[in-house]
């Protein structure tokens, strides 16, 4: 160690002259750099006993022969620092602090002094001939040299990174990292247009450097993949000053860098800066940009193996391992893959990936072979993270889930019946099926729902402590029996927690139910029940396996206990399906009567005679008395049909045989039930008669109004469904709901014939309000949809919406004392001019109708200096909008409004403390007019200690944003005239005084305010001023 110590003191001194002068160098040298650093390579030359083998005749030359005795000096530094031990944990570091600054200023000025401007006029030569031109002539020798100094100079770099040639490791030296971590950007700059030069670009004096490309090659396979496509971008960005063959061999090397492993995470983390990874906001913008290049095939590589490779990564992201904005880009680069518009070129490809890599996990058993991401666990997590970080499209959300519904119902049923599993996991899966069970088309729920009672097969599952879930062959271990006494059973039954499920079938009818009832679809469950009961009387009649009936009766008997009554669950909301089923069976039970006619005799005769024991089963009775009630098969199913029939007479009050003329038919086929023995059937048959008949007296006297077609609902029914959505914690829901109010209120044009569009004023209120309380919301997608939505009212309903919104964003600033806006009152006005923004834009040239609400109303806000300065600005920034939306409503106001954004820049503009002439002429106001120094003086300490521009609360007018916004409006409007006037407008604007006091007080800002952007602006403005007299002379 002190050896290795030793030999590096004299090679630092030695290279410390290349980067300093000594104490005694002559201070004139210090002021030419040339000279400057002659001196030090003279000093460098005289401490190392060498001869300079070239004269210096320029910078130029100065500067490069200074870079490489900086690559000497490191070559021979890296040597010594090669045979260092540094496994050694106890030995101290051979180089200090100041040492490593002194490499790594040799190491930059090897790039910035050697190979970068030799680079530059190689790149020069290169486009020349790539245009086609031929190449250039002049200077060829010197090109040729500098050809072959920057091709030895990165050929000793990578000599450095790699000692022992291209198949050995990477020097870990500092000297290697410094060059990897730093100067990447740099070694690929030189190395891929030296190594990848084209045959066409390719000459003796410049030959293709084919001794780089393994070089660079192990390059590109041993760093990460995140500093590589960073360093690869870096080259990319610059554009059209980079040579063609350069950029389709970095575009390679990204895409090369995307199929490594961990390059999907490495573009990520390469793209993505420190504010944003850690962050939860991801601009839509950047979104786009990295899905497009997460999307794209490259052209040599077939879809199916790109996708192949690159899905299961993308999925990879969806993890609460890594950052948020992380997570985002995947579902969204996800959810452009499964995109319902079928916008993605090769949907078809990349969806069967996706699906299988989330699917798999759930339907089949795993293996030893298998890695975690194969597991359910980790299947279910990256599922639920898609669906709460991408678009709550209810089509991409059925297309994810319902291909798994079975083994997702599966595990919830297995998670609820462990009570030790985590209460988390089990409520993230009733989450998934619940999202599902909500916005899934009905007929598709059903169908699925149905299969899994008839087909449903329990699968068996294992769950960790660490909450990793397995799929097993078989169940671990067999539920024991349970001694139930009669308090257990009392107990059990006031909880609705008794297991009747003894046979264990599957699934679990109490379960089942109760998780139907979670769903909240009475659509779905109305179809179910009656296939339930359909497929239990036909498996009944044609004697079907029992326990197969058993199943059927239980899973009916449950829905009767939880899902009736007014609920939107319940299995009586749609009662249309309810009486063709009722119709049916009592037609079949009437059929049935016919064929099998019976009279006293008979009934009484039933066990007398010598007959077959199956025929003496064929009615049953509770005794051997000849005289006792006779239960006919088919009675069962007529009572449970009759039941229904009354309680759905109960739950929908308006229903008689005027609404629905089935119940005619209904009437009848009651008639003969009612004269039967049945002591159970005879009297509901005729209670049931006696409701329908008093529904129809009672609704025979009113006069029929206007009824809707049974396939589409009404517009109050969408109105309180979406009402009952809002209400729902979960997101896509919630969304849901708001969307479709959203649609209730968009105009339908007139070729759409039917339309389900608001018409009652008296709703207007109420839905605008649900808007506005939406725009408050902090998710981004109910905040949009509430703009999207005022902003299809004010198209719907006109100048009444539009003065609403108008007087909520600048009602009470007149009343309102100075500084007492809350911060709530502010993000309120605000968002509500968001949605006048997106009013105005969409208004285009019909804005003209809707100036006189508008424009005096903004105009009057931005003078209010009580209010804070983020309200004024965005009232300019309305007045900004409707300009550039139609600039012909801003005719009228257009010279008050320029001469108030010249009082306002008069008034708030802000002098630079600093500059002794402005303090000059402040003091000489204050002796002028002593009576204000005290207020002066106040307001420019007040200034002195604002913090910033981030205060939204403040009512400061001094706030740089509200001048930037005033001048922006200002330009705007003077662009508008000069456009007016163009276009053949006979308008004089602007007075001749208003110009030229314009011109004095834009002057004036453009000198003395302390806000740079301000005085860019001003002097901006100014100019294109000037540029519109001269127009106006020209004409």
């Amino acid at each position: 160690m002190p050896d290795l110590r030793d030999a590096l003191i004299p090679l630092l001194e030695s290279s410390s002259h290349l980067l300093e002068s000594k104490k005694g160098e002559d201070a004139s040298a210090a002021s030419n750099l040339q000279s400057l650093l002659q001196e030090r390579l003279q000093n460098y030359y005289s401490h190392e006993g060498i001869e300079p083998t070239v004269s210096i005749s320029s910078l130029q030359g100065a500067q490069l022969a200074t870079a490489k005795e900086a690559l000497s000096a490191l070559e021979r530094i890296e040597k010594v620092l090669l045979l260092d031990d540094t496994t050694d944990a106890t030995q101290k570091p051979l180089l200090g602090t100041r040492d490593l600054a002194q490499i790594r200023t040799l190491i930059s000025l090897v790039f910035k002094w050697g190979t970068e401007p030799l680079l530059k006029s190689m790149n020069d030569t290169w486009k020349v001939d790539e245009k086609g031109k031929g190449r250039r002539i002049i200077e060829a020798d010197v090109e040729d040299e500098s050809y072959a100094t920057v091709s030895n100079i990165v050929t000793r770099v990578m000599t450095i990174l790699f000692p022992q040639g291209v198949k050995g490791n990477m020097s870990p030296t500092v000297i290697s990292s410094t060059l990897t971590n730093r100067h990447l950007v740099d070694i690929l700059r030189c190395s891929i247009p030296l190594g990848w030069l084209p045959p066409s670009l390719s000459t003796p004096a410049m030959p293709t450097i084919d001794h780089l490309r393994p070089f660079t090659m192990r390059l590109l396979s041993t760093l990460s993949p995140a500093m590589l496509i960073s360093a690869l971008g870096s080259i990319l960005s610059d554009g059209h000053n980079l040579p063609m063959h350069v950029r389709k061999a970095a575009s390679s090397f990204i895409t090369q860098q995307l199929l490594r492993p961990g390059g999907v995470l490495g573009l990520c983390e390469s793209v993505f800066g420190e504010e944003e990874t850690y962050g939860d906001a991801v601009k839509l913008e950047k979104l786009e940009q990295i899905s497009r290049t997460l999307v794209s095939v490259p052209t040599k590589m077939a879809p199916q193996e790109y996708f192949g490779v690159t899905v299961p990564r993308i999925i990879q992201l969806l993890s609460e391992r890594v950052p948020a904005s992380y997570r985002k880009i995947a579902a969204f680069t996800l959810s452009q893959m499964l995109g319902s518009q079928k916008t993605f070129q090769y949907q078809d490809v990349a969806a069967p990936f996706v699906y299988s890599t989330l699917h798999l996990p759930f339907l089949r058993l795993p293996t030893p072979e298998d890695k975690p991401q194969a597991l359910p666990s980790t299947a279910l997590s990256n599922l639920l993270i898609l669906i709460a970080n991408c678009d709550p499209s209810p089509e991409l959300i059925s297309n994810l889930l319902s291909p798994i519904i079975a083994p997702l119902y599966s595990l919830f049923f297995y998670l609820s019946s462990q009570k030790t599993t985590d209460p988390r996991l089990k409520e993230s899966v009733q989450g998934l099926l619940v999202t599902w069970g909500k916005i899934v088309d009905p007929s598709r729920a059903v169908d699925l729902l149905w299969a899994l009672i008839q087909e449903g097969q329990e699968q068996y599952w294992s769950a960790s402590l660490d909450g990793t879930i397995r799929l097993i062959p078989e169940p671990q271990e067999t539920r024991p029996l349970d001694l139930l006494t009669p308090d257990d059973l009392k107990q059990a039954e006031e909880q609705n927690s008794l297991d009747a499920n003894i046979f264990d079938l599957y699934p679990d009818p109490g379960h089942l139910v109760r998780f139907l009832k979670l769903l909240d679809r009475g659509d779905v469950v109305s179809e179910l029940f009656i296939k339930v009961l359909d497929a239990y009387q036909q498996s009944k009649t044609s004697g079907g396996d029992p326990m197969k009936s058993l199943h059927y009766l239980q899973i009916f008997m449950q829905m009767q206990l939880q899902l009736l009554g007014a609920s939107s669950s319940s299995i009586l909301r749609k009662p249309d399906q309810l009486l063709s089923f009722i119709k049916q069976v009592l037609e079949s039970a009437s059929v049935s009567e016919k064929e099998t006619p019976t009279s006293p005799v008979n009934r009484l005769d039933i066990n007398a005679g010598d007959k077959d024991s199956d025929d003496e089963d064929e009615y049953d009775s509770d005794n051997d008395d000849p005289t006792s009630e006779v239960i006919k098969p088919d009675d069962e199913m007529v009572e449970t049909a009759i039941n229904l029939l009354l309680s759905v007479l109960e739950m929908h009050e308006t229903l008689s045989a005027r609404t629905a003329p089935i119940l005619n038919d209904i009437f009848s086929l009651l008639e003969p039930i009612t004269y039967r023995e049945s002591s159970a059937l005879r009297p509901i048959a005729r209670e049931a008669r006696m409701v329908i008949t008093a529904r129809s007296a009672s609704t025979s006297t009113i006069t029929p109004g206007k009824t809707r077609d049974a396939e589409e609902e009404s517009a109050q029914e969408i109105y309180q469904k979406s009402l009952k959505l809002l209400q729902d914690p979960i997101l896509p829901v919630r969304a849901h709901g708001l969307l479709l109010l959203r649609q209730l209120v968009t105009p339908k044009p007139k070729s759409a014939g039917k339309s389900t569009t608001v018409t009652d004023s008296a709703l207007v209120p109420a839905i605008l309000s649900i808007f506005l309380q939406s725009i408050q919301d902090e998710d981004s997608y109910i905040f949009l949809n509430g703009v999207q939505g005022l902003a299809a009212m004010v198209d719907g309903f006109g100048k009444d919406v539009l003065r609403g919104l108008v007087k909520d964003y600048s009602g009470g600033l007149e009343t309102m004392p100075a500084d007492s806006m809350s911060q709530q009152d502010l993000d309120v006005r605000i968002r509500i001019g968001e949605a006048l923004s997106t009013v105005i834009v969409r208004c285009g040239p019909t804005l003209g109708k809707f100036g006189d609400i508008l424009i005096p109303a903004l105009f009057s806000v931005f003078r209010f200096r009580g209010i804070p300065v983020t309200l004024r600005t965005s009232s300019l920034s309305l007045l900004a909008d409707a300009l550039g939306a139609y600039p012909l409503v801003m005719l009228p106001y257009t010279e008050d409004l320029a001469q108030g954004m010249i009082d306002l820049l008069q008034v708030e503009s802000r002098p630079t403390p600093l500059m002794p002439k402005a303090k000059e002429a402040l003091k000489s106001e204050e002796e002028t007019k002593p009576q204000d120094a005290t207020g002066d003086e106040s307001i420019l300490e007040e200034v002195e200690k604002q913090a910033g521009d981030n205060d939204h609360l403040t009512a400061n007018s001094k706030y740089p944003p509200l001048r930037r916004a005033a001048l922006h409006l200002l330009a705007l409007l003077i662009r508008s005239s000069a456009q007016a006037i163009e276009d053949g407008h006979q308008i004089m604007p602007f007075s001749v005084a208003f110009v030229k006091r314009a011109h004095l007080t834009l002057g004036y800002i453009s000198g003395t305010d302390d806000d740079s952007v301000v005085r860019v602006m001003a002097r901006e403005v100014n100019e294109e001023l000037s540029s519109f007299e001269s127009y106006l002379v020209g004409l």
